[in-house]
């Protein structure tokens, strides 16, 4: 019921306004025929705009009931007050349809395209339409000539709905109440002063018929707008309007010189003052659109200033040189560096020898996908001098013009996480009792060397160890005298073999090594002599006294069979050992 009453009386308000205006109009007509002037169709059009969409039905029929009132009493009579009322309230319905279609904002223009759509639709289209239908009215019923009265409501109503739209659409929706309302005390009096300044240069142009000086309202309403925004605009077009428009209808001011009838003048009038909102409300939504960019700019940068400063994490800008332009203070915590001391300093030069290429070719990958992240890790020395890791998240900086003007990365130490990993993939690839390498380590090993005798290459050999009577030392001694064999089997075997040699772990006390790029003689020779110190050592286990031999079978690597082929050769070779009395080597047949 509420909302009900509040549209019945936006209806009537709108009905009584737009009588009013209507009704100045037509009696302010001396020329017959249709009227040049059209106050009415811009405050309906800024109300339906102004207004949201469920309200706009009690305006249409209220703007309908003050229009058949005005033309019936005072314009072209009763049977043609409904035709008018068509072309006056279609025109404006149309308009505000197209503008909202068009996607035109409530309110305000705050555009430059949504300036461009506002001309398109209020400024040609609608009062065309407007115009066809008022001028056929004039013409059947008057005699009037069409097309002249066609020209007289489309200028008219042009201009006027360009004119007077933007003005009243942002008082109508109470933007300049609301500027003024949380306005500054200087900055109203301020206000106060351009207005009043655009007022007497007004004055001074509007009110003397000597000179043609209508450039000189420029200056105070430019700088009005400047400073005020929309709403400094649209308070310079009133004053504009107000003065101008007095003295136009009292003879004088520059639109004197033009000559003509008063019909005329009225139409220069109101040409220049479109041609003044044109040119200021533009201005004005641009510089609105650019305030509330650098406000959100600012407030970005706060919030990244915030962000880095606070940061556990490195924050590094670099430009497209590789040249440091911002660090963010915990580098100061993190690497023990201060970010003055670094600034413009090549960032390469804190990174590893070893990983700057890595580094540089993730800076040149990051300014040529500017939509991607680049993440790379490296290493780089602290101020102590310890190597610690790193990890990078880089991505490209753009400028206004979309031009890259450098990188931005956030950078975390992250050497814990590469301590835990080179844990983890030692532990994956190891004996947990012995330290050697394990079956995986040795298959993949083996695997490769199988491969580059197949291209023809000089793999190697093999040889499977196996300790002798190792069951009788557990089952004598105990499962820790077992551990404390196989941890001295490892020991010895790596202080006797070669760097590339690869030990391993098999499995229970057998153990394999892989001997890359050796020949059979070579094999038998480093397996003897770790058979022989393995057999001269003598191990203490409490009070009891451990000998320690083995028996191995050696077999060469050949690119015929696969791994599978060449261990079991090794291992017939090592069961034929056995054979023999133990303690020795054997090679394979």
């Amino acid at each position: 019921m509420g909302m009900t009453t509040n549209r019945q009386r936006i209806g009537l308000a709108t009905a009584l306004a737009y009588f009013v205006f209507s009704s100045l109009t037509i009696l302010s007509n001396h020329q017959g025929g249709l009227a040049s002037l059209a106050p009415a169709t811009p405050f309906a059009l800024a109300l339906l705009i102004a207004r949201p969409r469920r309200d706009w039905t009690a305006i249409l029929i209220g703007g309908t009931i003050g229009s058949m009132a005005a033309t019936s009493l005072f314009g072209f009579g009763p049977l043609a007050a409904a035709p008018m009322a068509i072309a006056k309230v279609g025109e404006v319905g149309l308009a505000a349809w197209l503008f909202r279609k068009l996607r035109g904002r409530r309110g305000y223009f705050g555009s430059l395209d949504r300036i461009g759509r506002f001309v398109a639709s209020v400024g040609i289209v609608a009062p065309a339409l407007g115009a066809t239908v008022a001028a056929t009215v004039a013409a059947l019923k008057f005699g009037l000539p069409f097309d002249r009265q066609w020209r007289i409501w489309f200028v008219g109503h042009s201009l006027s709905m360009i004119t007077l739209t933007p003005v009243l659409s942002l008082i109508l929706s109470g933007a300049i109440e609301r500027r003024w309302r949380d306005a500054s005390r200087q900055l109203r009096i301020e206000a106060t002063v351009l207005i009043s300044a655009t007022a007497a240069v007004a004055v001074a142009v509007f009110l003397q018929n000597e000179r043609p000086l209508l450039f000189l309202p420029a200056l105070p309403v430019m700088l009005t707008t400047f400073r005020l925004g929309l709403p400094g605009a649209a308070a310079s077009a009133i004053v504009l309007a107000v003065i101008g428009s007095y003295a136009t209808l009292h003879g004088m001011g520059p639109t004197s010189f033009i000559g003509g009838d008063l019909q005329g003048r009225m139409e220069f009038l109101q040409f220049y003052l479109a041609c003044t909102v044109l040119t200021t409300f533009p201005v004005a939504a641009d510089l609105s659109r650019r305030q509330a960019l650098y406000r959100r700019l600012r407030e970005s940068e706060a919030r990244y200033r915030l962000l880095a400063d606070h940061s556990t994490d490195i924050v590094l800008g670099i430009d497209r040189g590789g040249r440091i332009t911002y660090l963010s203070p915990s580098i100061e915590q993190i690497v023990g560096r201060n970010p003055a001391q670094l600034h413009g300093r090549r960032a390469l030069e804190m990174v590893h020898p070893v990983d700057r290429d890595l580094v540089l070719v993730s800076h040149r990958d990051a300014l040529t996908d500017v939509q991607g992240t680049q993440i790379v890790e490296y290493r780089a020395r602290v101020t102590n001098g310890a190597l610690r890791w790193f990890e990078s998240h880089t991505r490209a900086v753009q400028d206004d013009d979309g031009r890259v003007t450098g990188t931005v990365s956030m950078i975390r130490d992250v050497s814990h996480r590469k301590t835990l990993e080179a844990e983890l993939s030692r532990a994956a690839s190891t004996d947990p009792l012995t330290g050697l390498a394990n079956r995986r380590v040795f298959d993949a090993a083996l695997a490769q060397r199988i491969e580059i005798a197949a291209q023809g290459g000089i793999a190697g050999c093999v040889a499977v160890f196996d300790i002798d009577h190792f069951k009788a030392v557990n089952d004598r001694h105990g499962h820790d005298a077992g551990d404390h064999v196989l941890q001295a089997f490892a020991r010895i075997a790596r202080g006797v073999m070669r760097d590339g040699d690869v030990v391993a772990r098999l499995g229970g006390e057998e153990f394999g090594i892989l001997f890359p790029g050796t020949g059979i003689e070579q094999a038998h020779c480093l397996s003897e002599r770790l058979r022989t110190t393995l057999a001269a050592t003598k191990l203490r286990h409490g009070v009891a006294i451990v000998e320690l031999t083995v028996s191995a079978g050696i077999a060469p690597i050949d690119g015929m069979g696969g791994a599978a082929a060449v261990l079991r050769a090794a291992d017939t070779a090592l069961y034929g050992a056995k054979a023999e009395g133990r303690d020795r080597l054997r090679l394979a047949a």
